[in-house]
């Protein structure tokens, strides 16, 4: 279990780093990041770079990028700040009994939007607010998801809310589910936790692609 959730990070973080000055920052209109996870960039890295640029991967739609400006801020990730009795506090703030396998991601390093499949952003977990986050989601889809025995733990491209089955036990681990924005259809997407990480990482490393002329020419990068 513990394994599979550092392969994951690990490897997420491994290509939002390779890409930091596209994928690493927070922009500058979106909330600032906290204190102890602000990073500099070497600006000597945006020479001849692309103000915009498309992360592909194969069956999935292209999804397009911005360098970063001076105006946005560069986030670093950071060791573990969460401890069982922060995981408990949530838990009963919510009332809920979140799984093993989640919990032992939670405790695995800090940081901002990362990803491994283009489709899947679970939720960001800086050190001081990664709670909030939790918090705020789950309220907001008190009625449509946590009510309905279920915990949001992320966001499914722009259609949808990932969340999974809460159980009676940490022990037990209930599947992971699709909530459709716009419908009240539902779709597993996986048995557990673990098993949906281990799709994820099926999937081909995402790449960089340069857009078209006639695109540099519509965003008059030409």
């Amino acid at each position: 279990m513990e394994e599979v959730v550092k392969k994951y990070v690990d490897e997420c973080l491994g290509f939002v780093k390779e890409h930091r000055e596209y994928l690493m920052y927070v922009p500058f209109y979106e909330k600032p990041i906290e204190p102890e996870m602000q990073a500099s960039l070497d600006n000597s890295i945006l020479q001849g770079k692309s103000v915009k640029i498309y992360v592909t991967q194969p069956e999935h739609t292209n999804y397009m990028v911005n360098i970063i400006t001076d105006k946005d801020h560069v986030w670093k990730v950071i060791d573990n700040q969460i401890s069982d009795e922060d995981i408990s506090k949530l838990e009963s703030k919510l009332n809920v009994i979140l799984p093993l396998s989640y919990k032992t991601y939670l405790k695995y390093k800090h940081f901002y939007e990362m990803f491994w499949d283009l489709d899947v952003r679970l939720y960001p977990k800086p050190i001081h607010s990664w709670n909030k986050i939790l918090i705020e989601n789950n309220k907001e889809l008190q009625e449509e998801i946590l009510d309905k025995g279920y915990f949001a733990i992320g966001q499914y491209s722009d259609y949808g809310v990932i969340a999974l089955k809460l159980t009676d036990n940490e022990n037990k681990e209930g599947a992971i589910v699709l909530f459709d924005y716009e419908t009240p259809a539902t779709e597993v997407l996986a048995p557990n936790f673990i098993e949906f990480l281990n799709q994820i990482l099926q999937n081909p490393k995402p790449v960089l692609q340069e857009l078209k002329g006639w695109e540099k020419k519509m965003y008059k990068m030409e």
